[in-house]
């Protein structure tokens, strides 16, 4: 019941896990750096604590897509594969919504780092919706197109798609948390804002972990044959990386008051969901890909 064979499987390699992890980093650094335009009259001041973090986070954000597209084009092993999913444009494929919004998110950067240059506030507000839109939709896609995989037991999961949005809130206030530390820039009321969204990212992980456990546990058999090989092939990242150090770590120092809201302390528990993050991605893609028997 619990055998397969490894000459079976065509992996998703480790280019498709980065890409998956530097998408949703792309998209919250976007988020936040558009933030005091696009959320300022709903997080009121707590969004404009960003300000400083605008133009150096459209960068980073930039370049984070940057990297996507190659990593991208290596996974799917020829250029030219790149453009099927666009110039074959099927509805109902994330593959070709995930290829559309790609570009359309280069762009809205470039939209909304040109209105800050021209101060032209309605380009940078209707870039930074469409845009923080964009940023959203592309950790949905990418965890749409593990869902749609019906033969995969461990992937058919509609949290699927929601767990690596908000794995992508983890990772996005990482990058910021980072890039503001190094800055001189993590003043208290910033730290405020990115504590904020570290905590509610975390919580909602933590039972979205526990969720899973409790799926694997004492669901079909295939999702049982996942469980065991997550727990003979994957343990240290699994239950070390992702639970321990990526999860359990940050949301205690997040949770606990005054320390939690410590610009060090709380890009230290940044960081490691973001480890979290990247090792829950790798696990779930890798053993996925395990638990096709039969077929």
């Amino acid at each position: 019941m619990f055998e397969y064979m490894d000459y079976n499987i065509a992996p998703w390699g480790h280019e498709i896990v980065i890409y998956f992890f530097l998408i949703g980093a792309a998209g919250m650094t976007f988020v936040y750096a558009a933030a005091p335009v696009v959320f300022g009259n709903v997080f009121g001041g707590a969004a404009k604590s960003m300000e400083p973090f605008q133009r150096v986070g459209l960068i980073a954000s930039l370049v984070l897509l940057a990297i996507c597209g190659p990593l991208l084009i290596m996974d799917l092993g020829q250029p030219a594969r790149f453009l099927y999913p666009i110039l074959y444009f099927h509805w109902t494929s994330p593959l070709s919504w995930g290829s559309l919004f790609l570009p359309l998110f280069g762009l809205c950067i470039v939209g909304f780092y040109y209105g800050s240059i021209k101060d032209n506030q309605g380009l940078m507000r209707w870039t930074g919706i469409l845009g923080s839109l964009l940023a959203l939709s592309m950790p949905l896609y990418t965890g749409l197109d593990l869902m749609v995989n019906q033969t995969r037991e461990l992937w058919s999961n509609p949290t699927i798609p929601l767990l690596f949005v908000i794995l992508s809130m983890s990772s996005g206030t990482a990058v910021v948390a980072v890039i503001q530390l190094l800055r001189g820039q993590l003043d208290q009321r910033a730290a405020e804002f990115l504590h904020a969204f570290l905590y509610l990212s975390l919580a909602v992980t933590f039972a979205l972990f526990l969720a899973e456990w409790v799926v694997l546990n004492y669901g079909t058999g295939e999702k049982q044959q996942a469980w065991e090989i997550i727990n003979q092939q994957f343990a240290f990242k699994y239950w070390g990386m992702t639970f321990l150090i990526g999860i359990l770590a940050p949301l205690v120092l997040v949770a606990i008051p005054k320390l939690g809201r410590d610009p060090k302390i709380l890009t230290l528990a940044a960081v490691l969901s973001a480890v979290g993050a990247y090792s829950f991605r790798e696990v779930l893609i890798y053993a996925g890909q395990l638990t096709q028997i039969n077929f």
